[in-house]
């Protein structure tokens, strides 16, 4: 595999969303070494940025070298992961049926994601005791 493979590797992993170099390792089918020495040349070209300790992401530029564009829409929710990324970052992998999207928590953004669940859960399920918590935690944290 030569050095540009490797990156447009690293690059197409990235595009899905952020990861670490262990999930990058995995996706990618690199071995751990040349993980991180890609990676170090990639972020010395803008393009992937290191956004936490061991954690990386694509840049718009290193997008712009993909040649073919992303789709930010999983449509219809089939399955869910979460992926602990670090203490304070989690990331929840969506699997939809047109494909699969990432979207990433940090303490400030998950009051967010917990006030998006609970305008849709207020709708369908009301009643729920679920609803009723996220209200809870939604007043707690405002």
């Amino acid at each position: 595999m030569t050095q540009d493979d490797a990156e447009t590797s690293i690059l197409q992993v990235l595009a899905h969303g952020r990861s670490n170099t262990h999930h990058i390792h995995q996706q990618s089918d690199l071995d751990d070494e040349t993980v991180l020495e890609t990676l170090a040349q990639l972020c010395a070209a803008g393009l992937v940025t290191e956004v936490d300790r061991g954690l990386y992401s694509i840049t718009p530029v290193g997008l712009d070298r993909l040649d073919h564009d992303y789709p930010s829409e999983a449509g219809f929710t089939e399955k869910t992961e979460v992926i602990h990324d670090t203490p304070t970052i989690k990331t929840i992998r969506l699997h939809g049926d047109r494909q699969i999207v990432e979207a990433q928590f940090d303490d400030n953004s998950v009051t967010m994601l917990a006030d998006a669940l609970h305008e849709i859960l207020s709708d369908t399920h009301a009643d729920a005791e679920v609803t009723e918590s996220l209200r809870e935690f939604l007043i707690e944290n405002s």
